[in-house]
């Protein structure tokens, strides 16, 4: 089934058909984030399990990460507490990321920190 090619009226960029089926969330972004410009902020929803996940949204451009499933793990396992020792987890992973790339904050991301496998 092909979706049908959608853009908003005042949008320059091309509109892209189809979908994404076969390819990882943090594939797809980057095309998402060149074709609407800071426009329209993209956000990165499914395949956060990791703080590295986090980091690598970011840095091709996403303005956030949503991190769904592990939240709902949490929740599901341990309640409330299971939902902040989650966050906390994301907080940490994020942060020895970022530090592992150098980096003291999510602005000095961009995407020379990810490179797609070949």
């Amino acid at each position: 089934m092909k979706t049908p090619e959608r853009r908003h009226p005042e949008s320059s960029a091309a509109p892209k058909g189809g979908s994404s089926w076969g390819r990882s969330t943090i594939d797809t972004p980057p095309e998402i984030v060149e074709a609407v410009g800071r426009r329209i902020p993209v956000l990165v929803d499914g395949g956060i399990r990791r703080g590295t996940d986090v980091v690598k949204a970011l840095a091709i451009g996403a303005r956030a990460a949503c991190i769904g499933r592990p939240y709902l793990w949490g929740l599901g396992a341990f309640g409330q507490p299971g939902v902040e020792r989650v966050l906390e987890i994301m907080r940490v992973e994020t942060r020895a990321a970022m530090q592992q790339c150098g980096v003291r904050s999510v602005k000095e991301l961009n995407s020379a920190f990810v490179r797609r496998a070949t």
